[in-house]
């Protein structure tokens, strides 16, 4: 018998939890803890209604119950005791504990305000801001962040936590209403001011605000040093957009030292947090081996993580990557998926690439019209190459009805924006008499030293688009690659960019010597900002 006994002891101990030493003494101080606020609650003591409440809400040191938790908070609330009344005023806005009341919640948010709590003050801004359970009202709103934001706080050590959390969320609220001009006329230079007390406390949303507005000049005069340093206070506290923020300045050398091993770290912690945009330039990194080792197979895992979340520039460089086999296996089925979910953005390039699977029967059966229809897309969107590949379909009838009157339409169109081959094509239409004279595209002699802008138009135009982020992820280093293959076709304004690029060291090893090599060509092809900076070198 007693052996028996000694086996059912082991096989039941067998079946427990197992704790660490550490969650067991805080399980057996919460019980205490528990236990001691309990027998004050029921004595009527206020205070201990209110913070037994907060225990069987967290389920701390007895099991969880929103409705005992209402019980004791509201017997806290009906004394007198401010913060209950609070709490219960949110209890009753969210339905937990107790049925939902919005009348229940004014009435008892205002109890606690009219006490000077202030807690309650941001609450009932809260409320008219958001024309939540009362008649929404900017004016309202302001007076009750405003009574926060201006009271002497109590130096007792159980005030402090709460008035500042309180006082944090009126500097924010307050913030916000001058920077957008709600309820208020809109001021930077105030907006600024209430976001600095924000972060000044330690809080992360208002060091990143500070940050941007001396990003901008927005209130305050333009820092990049004060940007850089509120960005990283934020960034410490795993604010992602901090982050990011930080890595673009790394990348730039703005405010800092230019460092892509920098700018990789930094990006990489915003993306293990979420950041779409950060996902997209790690991958970017990761595929040209820019701040840390190329690697094709990270490249491919994070343009996925990003393309998963919808962003439709990285959902076409996936497409790309299952189309080449890099990074994942050779996939035509999968590049096509990954295209047509970036062509339905909108994305122009992934339209391109569609249309250019159609036209080629690779994951997809061979489509001439379908493919007439997605360059047709990105042709109205203004895409030179897709006009131009537009143009040629309806010269030769591939997809669409043939038309050389439309042909010479979309050929003009993107010889408009420098495509020299539908130029080409322009011309060969009028000369083979298959367009009237009136499409026959002017050109002008341009007089000796005129800025050469003939050629490398286009690339231009793209490498813009990568330096300023329009349209596309801002890169310094895609932007000085489009500059210099425009450069490279004599283009004065793509040389002089380049120029400066070097001279700076963005996108580029910084070489003051292949600075001025460009400088003295985009001057030989007429750009007078191109000679000074050569003299000046």
């Amino acid at each position: 018998m007693k052996q028996f006994l000694s086996s059912l002891i082991i096989l039941l101990l067998c079946g427990l939890p197992i704790y660490s030493y550490a969650e067991i003494a805080n399980n057996v101080l919460d019980a205490e803890v528990f236990f001691k606020t309990k027998q004050l609650a029921e004595q009527g003591d206020a205070a201990a209604q209110n913070k037994l409440g907060g225990m069987y809400d967290e389920g701390k040191g007895v099991s969880q119950s929103y409705s005992e938790s209402f019980k004791w908070v509201k017997k806290s609330a009906e004394q007198g005791y401010a913060d209950a009344q609070a709490t219960l005023a949110m209890k009753y806005e969210d339905g937990r504990g107790v049925p939902q009341s919005d009348t229940e919640a004014f009435r008892w948010i205002k109890k606690s305000a009219d006490q000077g709590f202030s807690i309650a003050y941001v609450k009932l801004g809260t409320m008219y801001e958001e024309g939540k359970i009362v008649p929404q009202s900017y004016n309202e709103a302001f007076k009750w962040y405003k009574k926060v934001a201006e009271r002497e706080y109590t130096e007792s050590e159980s005030a402090i936590n709460a008035d500042t959390a309180a006082a944090t969320a009126a500097y924010l609220n307050l913030a916000a209403m001058y920077y957008k001009g709600n309820g208020v006329a809109q001021s930077f230079s105030e907006a600024f001011k209430w976001y600095k007390k924000a972060a000044e406390l330690g809080h992360a949303y208002g060091q990143l605000s500070v940050g941007s507005m001396y990003l901008e000049g927005e209130g305050v005069p333009q820092s990049l040093s004060e940007a850089f340093k509120w960005f990283k206070k934020a960034a410490d506290q795993d604010n992602s957009t901090a982050q990011h923020n930080l890595g673009s300045m790394y990348l730039k050398g703005e405010g800092v030292r230019q460092s892509n091993s920098e700018a990789f770290k930094w990006y990489k912690k915003a993306a293990n947090q979420g950041s779409i945009n950060s996902q997209y330039l790690v991958a970017s990194m990761y595929s040209e081996g820019e701040g840390t080792p190329k690697s094709d197979s990270e490249a491919t895992h994070w343009y996925r993580t990003a393309a998963n979340q919808g962003m439709a520039d990285a959902q076409n460089r996936l497409g790309n990557r299952y189309s080449e086999g890099k990074g994942a296996p050779q996939s035509y089925y999968e590049a096509f998926k990954w295209f047509k979910k970036a062509a339905d953005q909108g994305n122009t390039y992934a339209q391109i690439n569609l249309a250019r699977m159609y036209e080629d029967g690779k994951g997809v059966d061979k489509d001439s019209k379908k493919a007439a229809e997605w360059y047709k897309k990105a042709a109205d969107q203004g895409d030179s190459f897709a006009q131009g590949a537009l143009g040629l379909r309806y010269e030769y009838g591939k997809g669409v009805p043939l038309s050389y009157e439309k042909a010479a339409e979309w050929y003009k169109k993107a010889a408009d924006q420098g495509n020299d081959l539908a130029r080409e094509s322009l011309s060969t239409l009028h000369r083979e008499g298959k367009i009237p004279n009136t499409h026959k595209p002017t050109t002008t002699r341009l007089p000796k030293k005129t800025i050469n802008q003939s050629n490398g138009t286009n690339e231009l135009n793209i490498g813009s688009r990568y330096l300023k982020g329009e349209g596309v992820p801002l890169s310094y280093e895609k932007a000085a690659e489009w500059y210099k293959k425009a450069a490279d076709q004599g283009n004065a304004s793509a040389q002089f960019n380049l120029g400066v690029m070097y001279h700076k060291g963005q996108g580029v090893s910084q070489n003051n010597t292949i600075a001025k090599s460009y400088f003295r060509r985009a001057c030989d092809n007429g750009h007078q900002a191109s000679c000074r900076n050569y003299k000046k070198l």
